[in-house]
């Protein structure tokens, strides 16, 4: 049990595969999948020029499908999205290297970035599905960032039962659901993968984890969480607690001044 304890934080959870005022705003002439320029709100930004709707406070509803074809990238949309699609058929290239470019690269919250040759050591230390027999990871929700190209974000819930036993220890047949995560691929010009990204939860609300998303939430999830913080639900820190407490009571001796 101690040697898989041992094992590196990599192997273990890299084997499978985040203006504060309103402007007048101007309504689009054809909707949210407008695809003419002169028929939305453009102006500019740090990243790009952001092509939308401006909301009265807080953002831009932007017109997708405008700024990606102003990206000039050569894959479309739809051809991204099914690349992606293909490669996680593949454990997200696992199964079949050839799929990821020779500068690909894996981050997750506390691990990577990761080259090529990392993250196949990493996903070949560890035998996850043997523990986990019924492992889904239930992709949906694919969109291509209309301000990064070649990028291809998607949702995840993944759900899994400890019925192949883990850390040495026999199975005790608990199913786990983690909170929805984002992740993501990110293409090059040649259509190979450049970057996966993984594990970002995005509702600590939901699941069985509190939050804890990626190997860690599984592991956590099934009561058998690594000994470290990053492995753990997120605690408040004593500092922050006391100056939300001061808050509040500053906040209810105000009220009643009033």
């Amino acid at each position: 049990m101690m040697k898989l304890y041992r094992l590196s934080i990599l192997s273990i959870f890299l084997t499978v595969g985040t203006n504060a005022f309103a402007s007048p705003r101007r309504p689009l002439t054809h909707g949210l999948f407008s695809t003419a320029a002169e028929d939305a709100v453009s102006y500019s930004s740090s990243s790009a020029e952001a092509i939308g709707e401006k909301c009265d406070a807080g953002g831009t509803l932007l017109v997708e499908t405008a700024m990606i074809k102003k990206q000039n990238f050569p894959i479309s949309p739809e051809n991204l999205i099914a690349k992606a699609k293909y490669a996680l058929t593949k454990d997200s290239g696992v199964l079949e290297p050839s799929l990821w470019a020779d500068d690909f690269e894996f981050c997750a919250p506390y691990v990577g970035p990761l080259s090529k040759e990392k993250f196949l050591e990493a996903a070949d230390g560890f035998g996850i599905y043997d523990s986990f027999p019924d492992f889904d990871n239930r992709y949906f929700g694919f969109t291509v960032d209309p301000l990064e190209p070649g990028r291809v974000w998607f949702f995840v819930r993944l759900k899994a039962t400890n019925t192949g036993g883990l850390f040495g220890k026999e199975a005790n047949n608990k199913t786990v659901e983690l909170p929805p995560q984002v992740y993501s691929f990110k293409f090059n010009e040649q259509g190979l993968v450049r970057e996966l990204t993984v594990g970002y939860s995005i509702d600590r609300r939901q699941g069985d984890t509190d939050g804890v998303g990626g190997m860690f939430g599984l592991f956590y999830g099934v009561g058998q969480g690594l000994p470290f913080p990053e492995a753990k639900p997120h605690k408040l820190s004593f500092r922050y607690t006391l100056i939300n407490k001061i808050g509040d009571l500053v906040t209810k001796f105000s009220k009643k001044k009033k």
